[in-house]
């Protein structure tokens, strides 16, 4: 039996395939409504403005991000092989999503600091991704007192952020084995 999805998830399913199919300016609110097939009212009493859909998309992509990248990593032990699986993971996603690149830098890239609001879900999104990166090294790193923990991480972060773009670019997943080798190179030589 499959479930029949309201006005509020039919708006949000919607918005999100075209947000990140063809950007978030470029979607119109009655293109949305009408793939959605809800009437505009829904739209006001589920989600106020686009604005707000905008959050919403991006407060949902950043849960589901962590729930796909702590599952590769979850089946890891180490800490290294966890960072190598945030690679993987990374690798996996842009396949999966067409090379389409990363939903808040795409928004970023579009609406810049306009939106207060969008703008600190991606400064938490990338915030949390970054120190979640972080741990993995520092643990990975620990009792080595010689070695700045949080440079090697920071630049590691660095790598996998460059990764996405350059994939996004070439429509490819070598920029992401480059920097999945990088980062291992990086914690062996430390």
């Amino acid at each position: 039996m499959t479930k029949k999805f309201g006005p509020r998830e039919r708006i949000l399913e919607t918005a999100t395939r075209l947000f990140h199919s063809q950007g978030y300016n470029n979607t119109g609110i009655n293109q949305i409504l009408a793939e959605a097939n809800v009437a505009k009212a829904s739209l006001y009493q589920h989600f106020g403005s686009k604005d707000e859909l905008g959050i919403i998309y991006l407060k949902e992509g950043r849960e589901e991000w962590f729930s796909g990248i702590e599952q590769w990593t979850g089946a890891k032990k180490a800490p290294a092989q966890k960072l190598s699986a945030c690679f993987d993971f990374l690798e996996y996603a842009l396949q999966k999503d067409d090379y389409l690149g990363c939903k808040f830098i795409n928004i970023l890239s579009e609406v810049g600091n306009n939106s207060p609001l969008m703008f600190k879900e991606i400064i938490e999104h990338k915030g949390k991704l970054r120190q979640y990166m972080k741990g993995f090294v520092e643990k990975a790193l620990e009792g080595n007192a010689d070695v700045d923990a949080d440079f090697v991480g920071d630049s590691i972060y660095l790598l996998y952020e460059g990764a996405i773009v350059e994939s996004k670019i070439y429509r490819d997943t070598w920029p992401v084995k480059k920097a999945r080798k990088m980062a291992e190179m990086l914690l062996k030589k430390v």
